[in-house]
Order: structure tokens, then sequence, then C-alpha cells
């Protein structure tokens, strides 16, 4: 494989891999949207909405050491599911580790993920299903949007 490839395909496992630490924010690629013609009022109730829609699932903002404690599970989870001992590295030996490992190993990089994103799905198929909403053939995003519009209602009662 050429240098070129190797780069591309790790410039795509991080990014995709950085997406999955993040939330998703579905509906702010609306607002880009040029064939839509709304006021500016309603845009700025847009915006707004999706302001909200972007961290609705953080209960609570988390402190630095929550976040800290939540990426070095990732990295313990990476480790274990790559076979990497984590007794005595630092954060940056894991990582450069386990950087190593999606390198050498895409295609259980790529397995990884699915079964994360599987997981998620799961759980918020869950989450929606004691919530009353229908899961039936609905994408991550759609739930997460449906769940969205539940608290908004509910909120505005």
């Amino acid at each position: 494989m050429k240098k070129h490839n190797k780069t591309a395909l790790w410039l795509v496992g991080t990014l995709l891999a950085y997406g999955l630490i993040l939330p998703t924010a579905s509906g702010q690629l609306s607002d880009l949207d040029p064939k839509k013609s709304s006021s500016s009022e309603q845009q700025a109730e847009i915006k707004d909405e999706n302001k909200e829609h972007k961290h609705s699932h953080h209960h609570k903002k988390l402190s630095s050491e929550e976040l800290k404690q939540m990426r070095l599970k990732k990295l313990q989870r990476l480790a274990q599911y790559f076979e990497i001992s984590t007794e005595g590295k630092s954060i940056d030996q894991l990582r450069t580790e386990i950087e190593q490992a999606k390198k050498a190993q895409p295609e259980k990089w790529e397995a990884f993920k699915q079964q994360f994103r599987a997981q998620k799905l799961e759980k918020i198929r869950d989450y929606a299903q004691s919530k009353g909403i229908n899961v039936e053939g609905k994408t991550l995003e759609q739930l997460h949007d449906e769940l969205h519009e539940l608290e908004q209602r509910a909120n505005k009662q």
C-alpha cells in the first residue's frame, strides 16, 4: 500500500474515532441548505434549538476530570480489544500503541467501530422504547431527533 493511501486511511480512521467521542448534531447541517428559505426569525429559532440539541444528551456539563476518565476508559477498551497491555503505561504511550495497532490491523479497527455503533444504536433503541417511541427501522440519527423532540415538548409543558 502506498504511503499516501496509508495516510488517508489513518486520517479517515482518526476522524471516525473522533466522531465517536463527540455528540452528533445532525440538525446543524440543515441550516446550511441554501434551498430552504425562511425568515431570519425562523432561522434564529432553528439555530437556538440546534444548540440545545447538540448537547441535549448531556444532562450536565462534564468536568475536565470526568472527561479525562471517559477518555481513559475508551483507551482501555481499545487496548483490550487490540490485546495491548495497559500495565505501567502512560496515556500517551497507550494512545501511540493503539494508533499503531489501528494502522497494522485496519480490518479489526473497522470491526470495532461497527460493533461500537451497533451497541450505541441498541442503547438508544432501548431508551427510545422506554419513552414510548416506535424504533422499528429507524436510524440512530432519527431516534436521536425524535428523543430531542420529545424532550422539547416536555420542556414546553
